[in-house]
């Protein structure tokens, strides 16, 4: 019997994960790139286009195998936001050559890993931020994941945007004196605030390499009890919740859902205080109390357990489950 595969990729808004795994659960290979988002890319869906081709090619060239063996594939990708961005995501898909597959936004993919009931909602706080739920019915809700309108006030750049507003306000803008003030002036080398000018637009909006650091400096801060730095570690917390509560409230789950947590700042970051006040604030806009589980393996894993349920067109077994989520390569990549 000729041997089948499964491919599944996770595009975020900084690397792409691209997996292979046999039918059987067997691990085949890996491949990271960087970001495939058309939000991303200078050249936008075009180039989003060639670079997915490349990939998927490479790959599966890579290790001998026909894209006939592929009985499915699955990809989340950052930037999916609109039915017109689903729409142009799966012409780009269908020149792939692959036979079978799915796609939606990345959040997917934290409950495909997170969730074994594949019933629940998972909070992105990354990069970007978004919250998506499925519930009981199969039904799917985004929530936010389109800018400031669609009240993404979180993710990386967002929260470094602000530790560095604080340190703006206090020279500029009537703001409250802050320890990220020191921090922060001496982390882009400058004393005068003139030159803070200089460096928020020459440096700061022009690459995100400062961001983690940053955020750094924030949560240190308001793990120290900085009240410029609490502060707005709640506002952040507060609008983390907000999304996830709207899309649980809108979903009409029928048992308390399951809330997974994935992205760099949920998980790599050391803040206490943004998971206590994101609880809390759940709690007041629903009357329910989740208990958020990180994601403990890459997105990745979601998206070939989801193209292990297309191939078989029904839904992972516990045991099918384990044997994937448990390979090693999926929690050290």
């Amino acid at each position: 019997m000729e041997m089948k595969y499964i491919l599944g990729a996770d595009g975020g808004g900084t690397k792409t994960d691209y997996l292979i795994f046999t039918t059987a659960g067997e691990w085949v290979d890996t491949l990271r790139v960087g970001s495939r988002s058309h939000e991303i890319l200078e050249g936008g869906f075009a180039e989003v286009e060639e670079k997915i081709i490349e990939d998927i090619n490479r790959l599966l060239e890579k290790n001998s195998i026909l894209k006939s063996q592929v009985a499915a594939a699955a990809f989340g990708m950052a930037g999916i936001d609109t039915p017109d961005q689903l729409a142009r995501i799966k012409d780009v898909l269908n020149k792939t050559g692959l036979n079978k597959y799915a796609v939606s936004n990345d959040s997917i993919l934290g409950i495909k890993a997170g969730c074994p009931s594949g019933v629940g909602i998972c909070s992105i706080n990354g990069t970007g931020t978004v919250a998506t739920g499925i519930n009981e019915k199969g039904e799917i809700l985004q929530v936010g994941g389109i800018g400031m309108a669609t009240g993404d006030s979180a993710g990386g750049h967002y929260i470094a945007a602000l530790a560095v507003r604080a340190v703006y306000d206090y020279y500029y803008r009537c703001g409250e004196g802050t320890v990220l003030t020191e921090k922060i002036m001496q982390f882009f080398q400058i004393k005068n605030p003139i030159e803070l000018l200089n460096v928020i637009s020459d440096k700061f909006y022009k690459a995100r390499d400062m961001d983690k650091q940053i955020v750094t400096y924030l949560f240190e801060a308001a793990n120290d009890k900085d009240e410029v730095a609490v502060s707005i570690v709640k506002d952040v917390a507060n609008q983390l919740a907000k999304s996830v509560s709207g899309c649980m409230l809108r979903l009409n789950f029928n048992d308390l859902p399951e809330l997974v947590l994935a992205g760099s700042v949920w998980i790599k970051s050391d803040c206490p205080l943004l998971l206590s006040y994101f609880k809390e604030r759940i709690y007041h806009y629903t009357g329910k109390t989740l208990n958020p589980i990180p994601l403990k393996v890459i997105p990745a894993a979601g998206a070939i357990l989801w193209a292990l349920e297309l191939a078989q067109n029904h839904p992972v077994a516990m045991e099918q489950r384990n044997k994937i989520i448990n390979n090693g390569i999926l929690k050290n990549m």
